[in-house]
């Protein structure tokens, strides 16, 4: 089993680093690699290893009595007791392993999902680095061949010195910028090998494509938020506590059997011999409430986590309006950006180079025609990444975000 896990791991590593990783892809290895989540699920074989010594009844109890005196006098006593508990407490008990059992269950699965939004906004940085990277070396391709354009007019005597050499200096320094967008990625790989639970990895890419929707996309019917769910879990593992310390109010009894043997003198010298079989009870007198402060201890935490769940209802509520709202307004924002302005910019810089092309215009116009295209490009990526950010958070708030 071991070498069939390790193999597993092994093919999957090599799949990641060989192959772009997709959204669906890194999910899985996030949930099967992730060092948090790992740690996470070790929660649930905590809570099960805890359960199993719960509701048993104590181990039996073995008495003896030995008691000797003078001229051969003597008894000896063995007997065997068991405790049993009143009120029904191993059933209770069993209750509070259970619900402690699926209170984990529920940690788990909000640490999972945690896990998941994490990676997919991972994959969603580092595939707009990958974007505004590819966007200025492309930008500085364009800028290269212009200055090298401008440098063959210079040559034939159809341009001047001066703008060639402006030509030259903005080439040089998109050239230049492709250096922050390029660390930009390789800390986006990073980030996203962390949560994938592999050391630093630059080489890391992903194949996921920023395209913005032509409508809002349609989010699923949401489901009972992974906090609210935790939420619940707790009130219900608060309700057994407080079933339980109100059942530690009436103490355990103990009934036992036991065996016992007497020997005596008699007023002859004779020994006489004596055996017996008893049952022994006890139980203990309710003088005290013994379990008065524990149950009003876990009375006052039951009332906490009705409040936590009540306020965590409200907050996941508020959430999802406020995510899908986002989502709405980014969706807008960033559909006026993708068809109206751009589109408007490239007609200009397509007008300005065709004017410079036949003469009618210098070189400044298209400097600035390419600078503002360059622009509008970089805020286009921005806003169809803000949008994607958005749609997971909002997925997230709804628990549709797909395991």
């Amino acid at each position: 089993m071991f070498f069939r896990t390790l193999l597993s791991f092994c093919v999957l590593a090599s799949l990641a680093a060989a192959e772009p990783l997709t959204s669906e892809t890194a999910t899985r290895l996030a949930l099967e690699q992730n060092p948090e989540l790992a740690a996470a699920r070790e929660l649930i074989a905590e809570a099960e290893a805890r359960a199993s010594g719960l509701g048993r009844l104590p181990n039996p109890e073995l008495e003896t009595e030995l008691a000797l005196g003078r001229q051969g006098r003597g008894r000896i006593e063995i007997g065997l007791s068991q405790t049993f508990p009143r009120a029904s407490r191993l059933r209770l008990e069993r209750n509070v392993a259970a619900e402690s059992i699926l209170l984990a269950r529920r940690e788990v699965a909000l640490a999972e999902l945690a896990v998941v939004a994490r990676t997919r906004l991972a994959v969603l940085e580092l595939a707009a680095a990958q974007a505004e990277l590819a966007l200025v070396e492309k930008q500085a391709a364009l800028a290269r061949d212009f200055a090298r354009a401008q440098a063959t007019q210079v040559g034939t005597g159809q341009l001047s010195t001066l703008d060639s050499a402006q030509a030259e200096l903005v080439a040089r320094e998109a050239e230049l910028a492709v250096a922050l967008p390029r660390s930009a990625q390789a800390a986006a790989a990073i980030q996203l090998a962390t949560v994938l639970g592999r050391d630093a990895d630059t080489t890391l890419t992903v194949a996921v494509e920023l395209a913005l929707p032509p409508d809002e996309a349609a989010v699923p019917p949401p489901g009972l938020c992974a906090d609210v769910a935790l939420a619940e879990a707790q009130l219900t593992a608060a309700d057994a506590e407080v079933a339980l310390a109100r059942s530690q109010g009436k103490e355990d009894f103990k009934v036992g059997v036991f065996a016992e043997g007497e020997q005596d003198r008699d007023d002859f010298g004779g020994r006489e011999q004596q055996a017996m079989l008893g049952v022994r009870f006890s139980m203990p007198l309710p003088v005290r409430n013994v379990s008065g402060p524990l149950v009003a201890e876990k009375q006052a935490a039951r009332r906490r986590v009705a409040l936590e769940r009540a306020a965590r209802v409200r907050e996941a509520v508020n959430e999802v309006a406020a995510s899908a709202a986002e989502v709405r307004a980014r969706h807008v924002a960033a559909r006026a950006l993708a068809t109206e302005l751009l589109p408007a910019a490239r007609a200009h810089l397509a007008a300005t180079e065709a004017a410079y092309g036949r003469g009618e215009i210098d070189s400044a116009p298209v400097f600035r025609a390419r600078e503002r295209l360059a622009e509008i490009e970089r805020s286009d990526l921005t806003a169809r990444l803000a949008y994607h950010r958005a749609a997971v958070r909002r997925l997230s708030a709804a628990c549709c975000i797909p395991l």
